[in-house]
């Protein structure tokens, strides 16, 4: 069973003393009935170990399962071109995003021209002239009784 990254950084955290006694009790209890958290945590130990002793000068063959989850950690990682293909997409996106906005700008200075916020001049009132509207009405009412 592969652990969680919640579960490395609990088991990191073991390691290092930061668990308070109760997190650190209930820490040990899962320990003891997961055999694949146990087996981190003793891989990450031996590795602790080596790095202590490197450190004080002495050498120390590292777990056989440490070079083992090296090339399968390094077989995960994305291949060059996964990566030149993601900031090919991520360049595309920018520019999308680049090109919507300078259009919703435009728009919004071709509506404020329009509506006379930008050149100065009050917007202009469209008004009938009352003979026209009282014609209109009269020709919308003959319309209307002819029908019946």
């Amino acid at each position: 069973m592969k652990l969680s990254q919640c579960d490395l950084l609990l088991l990191q955290r073991h390691l290092d003393g930061e668990l308070d006694a109760a997190a650190t009790a209930a820490f040990a209890t899962r320990l003891a009935a997961e055999p694949a958290l146990q087996r981190a945590a003793d891989e990450a130990q031996s590795v602790r170990g080596a790095l202590a002793m490197a450190g004080a000068g002495r050498s120390m063959r590292p777990p056989t399962s440490f070079t083992s989850n090296l090339l399968v950690a390094a077989r995960q990682l994305p291949t060059r071109q996964q990566l030149e293909q993601a900031d090919v997409a991520a360049a595309a996106i920018g520019l999308c995003r680049r090109i919507l906005l300078a259009a919703a700008i435009l728009a919004g200075v071709g509506l404020a021209w329009h509506a006379g916020f930008v050149n100065g001049e009050q917007p202009t009132i469209m008004q009938a002239n009352p003979a026209d509207v009282q014609h209109e009405l009269e020709r919308l009412d003959a319309l209307l009784h002819s029908r019946k």
